[in-house]
């Protein structure tokens, strides 16, 4: 039974199986956070996270006794809070730039989550043409994934740390990479080789990959 959280603690309330939850779980856990996360079921939502949180979303963080639902600010909050090591670069358009791919990966019209969402919940139509699209989307930006260890970038960023549990995802939803995305697959073998990434997986999605 789930109680309302310690002021003194940082508490995540989180879904084991959603993408939201996975990414702001391996960030804790590379960032080597000490804090308490306690596994909610989406349509379960207890008493104790409505009162905190009315919009009904996980994850939801608990620090300060300040409350925070969207995975943006939850993300940056994290990496302004506890700077090591960073996640963000301090160069504001460098930033821009990173935040605009975390509204595309995650927020935007058909942005990747979305994508996932549609191939493990839509009818069949609908899950074999998000499949298609997000095999198209991964393949058409290869060229990010190639040229720099990270997602264009010399240092993993909040950008990896989104796109992490999609990659992580991939037999689940049926997608295969073939050899010309193999700098893909390298890539993902990075992201999953950190210690704070095995930390961050729950049991169920420990069978996914």
């Amino acid at each position: 039974m789930l109680t309302k959280p310690n002021p003194a603690s940082t508490t995540l309330y989180s879904a084991s199986q959603e993408l939201e939850s996975h990414a702001v779980r391996f960030i804790m856990a590379h960032k080597s956070i000490e804090r308490e996360v306690l596994e909610v079921k989406l349509d379960e939502m207890p008493e104790e996270v409505l009162e905190l949180n009315p919009c009904e979303t996980l994850p939801t963080l608990f620090d300060r006794g300040m409350v925070l639902y969207d995975l943006s600010v939850i993300m940056e909050y994290l990496d302004e809070r506890f700077p090591f090591p960073p996640l963000l670069p301090v160069d504001p358009i460098e930033k821009a730039a990173k935040r605009l791919l975390i509204y595309r990966f995650t927020r935007a019209e058909g942005c990747w989550y979305e994508l996932v969402d549609t191939i493990l919940n839509g009818s069949k139509k609908e899950s074999d043409a998000a499949r298609k699209a997000l095999h198209g989307n991964l393949i058409e930006l290869l060229p990010f994934f190639s040229h720099k260890p990270y997602f264009n970038s010399e240092s993993m960023t909040l950008v990896d740390v989104c796109i992490a549990p999609i990659l992580w995802r991939l037999d689940l939803l049926g997608i295969s990479l073939d050899q010309k995305a193999k700098p893909i697959t390298a890539y993902a073998n990075r992201l999953f080789e950190k210690e704070g990434f095995h930390e961050s997986l729950t049991f169920a999605e420990k069978d996914f990959n």
